[in-house]
């Protein structure tokens, strides 16, 4: 398969939905060339892996407006490329906090 052919398909739309919304973060807040690169790479990466997350996020989101089914995964993948950069940081500071709990834990045992 190309990377035409995988435009085309729905999680080719939803990468580069994302890859549209981190863009549109990038520009309104620039922080120079290095960062907006990273920022359009994690947009690009978190839509197309949380994708599932996504849709029903923005749904959530949201709440009553009627997005057609065919335009759902572009919008959802835009939205998740905007916030890709801050859902990752959530994620690793979770994770942070996880591992400072347990070394805590296994502190206080010995």
């Amino acid at each position: 398969m190309s990377i035409w052919d995988f435009l085309f398909t729905a999680k080719g739309e939803m990468a580069l939905a994302g890859i549209a919304g981190s863009a549109v973060s990038v520009v309104m807040e620039w922080t120079g060339f290095l960062s907006g690169i990273r920022r359009l790479f994690v947009g690009a990466v978190t839509a197309y892996f949380l994708a599932p997350v996504g849709l029903p996020m923005f749904k959530w989101a949201l709440g009553q407006i009627d997005v057609p089914v065919e335009q759902s995964a572009g919008v959802g993948g835009f939205i998740l490329g905007i916030g890709g950069v801050i859902i990752v940081e959530i994620i690793l500071k979770a994770f942070r906090i996880r591992r400072a709990e347990l070394r805590s834990a296994v502190d206080d045992k010995a």
